[in-house]
């Protein structure tokens, strides 16, 4: 059985059980609650599945023939859940309405991989770890339509994801930020509240996760809220993606700052029903390096930024929340951690696919007793994720996780440089950090990608995943490399354009140029077998693979002419401009069925200043 996350327990039997139009869900007579809607998920997954309706009822008076039983146990554990299929019934029981939710999920899969024939089969499984969330970065370059969200929560619900995260920074609309989203389509609190509910229908506890330290690139660089950024800015210079990532943090020293900062996190809080707020507070890269540093350095850099966090965690749990934040800057000291309030939970970040437990190590050492592991889907930095090193490190993050007792786990989807790749290419990122998190049985990479295939992607070859893994493996040239080569361009920054660039790279990205070409050919030729949803996820590759392509043939064009070198490549740098801006075209429409308007067009920007340098070669 390809289950994902994978049982505990799993016993099959002689026979299966016929799923035909005759079979009816019933409800017991004590379920209420949501219960109701979880059989019309049932009902709907059977519909798109096998393509007939069946009948829902409750109670069982005078209930004859088969049918899929929806029961109510008493469990240990909030979130268990068993199957049992016989020949004439399935019975799903849940030790809670969540533990309900997981039997259908479960069951859901089992009809995606059997059809209507479901083997006999006993299925006990509860969660190895208690908090299993997925953050998705809502801020910097793609604000999600409300529809797309939802097909998020979705997803979380199938795979027995208990948490979301939005990770934001300043693209909500805020009362008093209208310089800040004037020019942007930021989400209002119509649309956070609508889908705060729908989460919590779904059992997935939609957490409140604002920037309030570092990270507030457009919000202090504003003309109406400058005075409180660290460094001093220039409000007409150019935005950059570059600089987003590098400054841009709280200047502590500012009395009012603390006011500013705790305003926004609870006019932003109230919009939400769960108990918990991630303030993040990480990268704070320029603390006590501007109108800060005279404070720092007579505390000392970590006693200005662990007063100041620790002032805003009180204020979370003032507001009856309890604090999260990212755990980079405390792990440099882990020590301090003790100055904070013990409720708060620490979110130990790591991206790198050769994962090491060190950080985990010093915080647990320290006296953290609430810890998240956080690992990546790894699509930051790339046009299409790099699946490979996504299950090296989320797995590796996972397996410490399950080493060191951890509280929870919190996967996460960055949208560093404007969030260039499509998302739902995280989808198999999020489906590894649901496996991992929630067993911690070992699925082979192999083994894992053919699961995904077959029950996400209905591929019946169970190859489409690889397919994809390959698309990434191929990458013709760094999105972040793309992006800081321009902009180290337009700003005279020699030494930026050093470290990305360079001739002894050409070999690597003409093979890869035809990698791309080449595996795009094989998944072309699989389109006509895929379901209709995955044949708009393979499209959406097989454009990003092009966009790969282009921007390698692009560097490879400019760089050649930089350094005066007649290497011929079998293209011409006017066609590639072309090339460029017709993809661009197509991308854009691509952008808008999930996500809206917001920095579409500063994307855009990056791809014409490369079509203009190509064609004044």
């Amino acid at each position: 059985m390809m289950l994902l996350p994978q049982p505990k327990k799993i016993k099959e039997n002689k026979g299966t059980f016929l799923l035909d139009y005759k079979t009816c869900i019933c409800l017991d007579a004590d379920l209420a609650g949501n219960a109701f809607y979880y059989a019309g998920l049932l009902k709907e997954e059977i519909r798109n599945i096998l393509g007939f309706d069946v009948t829902v009822t409750k109670g069982t008076v005078n209930l004859s023939g088969k049918c899929i039983f929806l029961k109510a146990a008493e469990g240990d554990e909030d979130e268990s859940y068993s199957i049992d299929v016989e020949k004439d019934s399935i019975s799903l029981c849940g030790g809670s309405e969540a533990g309900l939710l997981y039997a259908i999920s479960s069951l859901r899969l089992l009809i995606r991989e059997y059809g209507a024939l479901i083997p006999c089969c006993k299925v006990e499984d509860s969660p190895s770890i208690k908090k299993r969330g997925f953050s998705y970065d809502v801020t910097r370059g793609r604000i999600p339509t409300l529809e797309f969200l939802k097909e998020i929560a979705d997803k979380c619900a199938l795979y027995k994801i208990n948490e979301l995260q939005l990770y934001l920074e300043h693209s909500y609309m805020f009362r008093n930020e209208s310089e800040i989203w004037r020019d942007d389509t930021p989400l209002t609190a119509e649309e956070i509240m609508e889908f705060d509910a729908y989460c919590a229908r779904l059992h997935v506890d939609l957490i409140p996760t604002l920037a309030s330290f570092g990270h507030l690139y457009e919000l202090l660089r504003s003309r109406s809220f400058k005075e409180y950024c660290e460094l001093e800015v220039d409000v007409d210079e150019k935005p950059s993606y570059v600089e987003r990532m590098r400054h841009h943090t709280v200047d502590v020293s500012n009395e009012k700052s603390y006011d500013f900062v705790t305003k926004r996190i609870k006019e932003y809080m109230d919009l939400f029903s769960s108990k918990y707020f991630n303030i993040c507070a990480d990268e704070t890269f320029d603390l006590g390096k501007g109108k800060s540093r005279k404070l720092a350095e007579e505390k000392g850099e970590k006693a200005v930024y662990i007063e100041f966090l620790k002032k805003i965690c009180d204020f979370v749990i003032s507001c009856g929340k309890i604090p999260m934040y990212w755990g980079d800057i405390i792990v440099e000291k882990p020590e301090i951690i003790k100055e904070l309030p013990a409720e708060s939970i620490c979110l130990n970040w790591e991206y790198d696919p050769v994962v090491k437990e060190d950080n985990l190590k010093k915080l647990s050492g320290a006296g953290a007793k609430n810890i998240y592991v956080c690992p990546a889907v790894q699509g930051f930095t790339h046009m299409i994720n790099n699946h490979a090193d996504a299950y090296k490190n989320i797995y590796g993050m996972c397996k410490n996780g399950h080493k060191y007792n951890v509280l929870g786990v919190m996967n996460t989807d960055w949208g560093d440089l404007g969030y260039v790749e499509h998302p739902e290419f995280t989808t198999v990122g999020m489906i590894y950090g649901a496996a991992f998190s929630w067993s911690s049985k070992c699925i082979k990479e192999d083994e894992i990608n053919k699961r995904i295939s077959a029950l996400q992607y209905l591929d019946s070859t169970e190859k489409v995943v690889d397919i994809f893994k390959n698309l990434g493996n191929a990458e013709c040239f760094n999105w972040w490399a793309f992006v800081t080569y321009k902009e180290a361009k337009e700003r005279g920054l020699e030494a930026d354009i050093a470290n990305v660039i360079s001739p002894g790279n050409f070999d690597k990205t003409l093979a890869n140029i035809k990698l791309q070409e080449e595996t795009s050919l094989e998944l072309y030729g699989m389109l006509k077998d895929l379901s209709k949803d995955t044949k708009e996820v393979a499209n959406a590759y097989l454009l990003m693979a092009e966009g790969q392509s282009l921007c390698g043939k692009a560097v490879l064009l400019l760089c050649n002419s930089e350094k005066k070198l007649k290497k011929k490549f079998g293209f011409k740098a006017n066609d590639v401009a072309a090339d460029l801006e017709n993809w661009f075209m197509r991308y854009k429409k691509l952008w808008k069925t999930v996500s809206k308007e917001s920095e579409c067009e500063r994307l855009g920007q990056v791809f014409a200043w490369y079509a203009d340098r190509l064609r004044d070669i």
